[in-house]
């Protein structure tokens, strides 16, 4: 595609010198009115003909353009092969903005799943009038797509036709707004959540949310997808062939700069263990069998290089009402439970872009360290954020893990079963009790 995109403007550019040729030599004696090219079979070719079969050419090289797969901002439905088996319908609740949006991601992923049709998008601000005035031409667009494909696009859930078939709701609103929109999908005769993390700001709003969905039958799963990623399986997998005693380390890394995190901690004002760390804490609980209720010893390692806690400018204050946000820029803890199993967690918001699990023996050697994404995939997001600036580069680094985790819950759907290592709201209760336990501990660790 790449090559038929340079040729375009290249034949172009011939057709043009054609044309221009041909009206010079209409105003000019100097120029014969026509070139002979070739004779072929008795048949003159000169430039009128050539210029014809350019812009033939051109023109069908033109439809072929339009009918490919661009990287726009609007997510369309790819033509599939004829899809037999059965469907689940899926509406996206809290979508945000194209390149931005996790729920837009989501939804651009589900456009390519022969399981699932998307029943409508749900959007509360930037579909509100009320709220959104001026929405960006970004969300205009993708309003105008989903509304050609006769795909409802609404503010509320409410608004929504009502649900007549399963319907799998996938919430990927802010922190703060998940109960309410979770409240009014089971309210709507949604089957199944699929809840992207941590689900609620607090343990007692995700309890609240576990008790309604028990008693309207409704599924729920969260969208930890490092429960699912290789590069965790593999640490997991190596950590159980070992003779005796083993240690796990799980190394979460961002790439912010250190001037950008007043910006990090305000968007993230559940704080890193809720926002963050979350993903390794449900991990812990998981595959490790770690709860508050479950440990015996906590330890913090306060070196400054590894756990750091700082507060920084609210964007947007000034004086005399400025504002200030406290969180970890960094954090380093190791948890032993009461079976004597001990686990490390590492997190970092200026660390990178590469996050890994390691894995030592009994005798504290390193025997595996497991990276994500590998040399091979970093290169290929490299890429893939050079050509697409304007995208969230976790994306293309989390893509797969996303769809899998999708793909594991809907087919369970279908089949009416369980989703296979996909976390339950249960997990997410324990590991969320267990990220406010860690800002615990780590806070009075730094005093």
């Amino acid at each position: 595609m790449a090559f038929l995109n340079s040729l375009l403007p290249i034949l172009l550019g011939l057709n043009t010198a054609l044309q221009l040729r041909a009206v010079i030599s209409h105003l000019s004696t100097e120029f014969t009115a026509t070139t002979v090219i070739a004779e072929i079979n008795g048949i003159v070719v000169d430039e009128s003909m050539v210029s014809f079969a350019i812009s033939f050419f051109a023109f069908i090289l033109c439809l072929s353009q339009g009918g490919s797969k661009g990287s726009g901002s609007t997510p369309t439905k790819s033509k599939k092969k004829a899809y037999k088996g059965k469907t689940i319908d899926v509406v996206i609740v809290g979508c945000g903005l194209p390149k931005r949006g996790m729920g837009w991601y989501h939804l651009t992923q589900l456009f390519e799943m022969d399981c699932a049709s998307v029943a409508g998008v749900v959007e509360p601000f930037f579909a509100s009038k009320k709220l959104c005035k001026s929405p960006p031409p970004s969300w205009d667009e993708l309003a105008t797509s989903l509304k050609d494909q006769g795909i409802p696009c609404t503010d509320s859930v409410s608004a929504l036709p009502a649900f007549k078939k399963t319907t799998m709701c996938l919430i990927a609103g802010r922190t703060a707004d998940n109960p309410a929109l979770f409240k009014a999908c089971v309210e709507h005769g949604a089957k199944i959540i699929y809840l992207e993390k941590p689900g609620a700001p607090s343990v007692a709003e995700l309890q609240e949310m576990a008790k309604l969905a028990e008693s309207k039958d409704v599924k729920v799963y969260l969208g930890y997808n490092k429960n699912v990623t290789p590069y965790v399986q593999k640490a997991l997998d190596k950590s159980k062939s070992l003779k005796g005693d083993s240690h796990v380390e799980f190394c979460h890394n961002n790439s912010y700069k250190i001037n950008e995190l007043n910006e990090c901690f305000t968007r993230n004002v559940e704080g890193m263990m809720k926002n963050m760390a979350i993903h390794e804490l449900a991990l812990l609980v998981s595959f490790f069998g770690v709860t508050v209720e479950s440990i015996s010893e906590f330890k913090v390692n306060t070196d400054k290089n590894v756990t750091e806690s700082l507060t920084v400018w609210v964007p947007g204050t000034a004086m005399p009402n400025e504002k200030y946000i406290t969180d970890f820029s960094r954090v380093g803890f190791t948890v032993t439970t009461k079976n004597n199993k001990s686990v490390s967690v590492r997190a970092n918001r200026c660390g990178g872009n590469v996050s890994f699990a390691s894995v030592k023996d009994a005798s504290g050697a390193e025997v595996g360290k497991y990276e994500f994404p590998d040399e091979a995939t970093q290169k290929k997001v490299e890429a893939l954020c050079a050509d697409d600036p304007d995208m969230m580069p976790y994306f293309f680094v989390q893509s797969d893990d996303y769809l899998e985790l999708k793909d594991r819950v809907i087919m369970s759907a279908l089949a009416g079963k369980e989703a296979e290592g996909v976390a339950t709201i249960q997990i997410a209760i324990d590991a969320l009790k267990l990220a406010e336990h860690c800002t615990e501990q780590l806070t009075n660790a730094l005093k």
